[in-house]
């Protein structure tokens, strides 16, 4: 299940596809966390209250959750040389309303799915 999980060329199934997206859908949302808190802090350093942070939060999360998950998806393209895969650019597309609108929870899916794909520098 998280065998070879940062190897980005590796081809996965069932399981390992669901390994996958637990490990880097919890290392994104962790990221997202620290990075707009550091953001919020240098950016907005009147911000005294929780919920003035929540609300600050609620406008850099979801920026946050798209630039990692297309980052991730350009990384999986790249190391598995996809790039002239339709499947591939559909699935990351598909990836950014759905990072956007539910977070790395729902966004991730799609990025998960992104590493059942052949890849082609295999072929070479």
């Amino acid at each position: 299940m998280f065998k070879r999980l940062f190897d980005l060329s590796v081809k996965r199934k069932g399981s390992q596809i669901f390994g996958f997206y637990l490990v880097y859908s919890f290392l994104g949302a962790f990221a997202a966390g620290i990075i707009c808190g550091i953001i919020i802090s240098v950016l907005h350093p009147e911000t005294v209250t929780f919920e003035d942070a929540a609300h600050f939060g609620l406008l850099y999360g979801p920026a946050m959750a798209v630039i990692y998950g297309v980052i991730i998806s350009l990384l999986i393209i790249k190391e598995k040389g996809i790039f002239n895969s339709f499947k591939a650019v559909l699935l990351t597309i598909a990836s950014v309303p759905l990072l956007y609108f539910g977070g790395v929870s729902i966004g991730m899916i799609p990025v998960a799915f992104l590493t059942s794909l052949d890849s082609e520098k295999d072929e070479e």
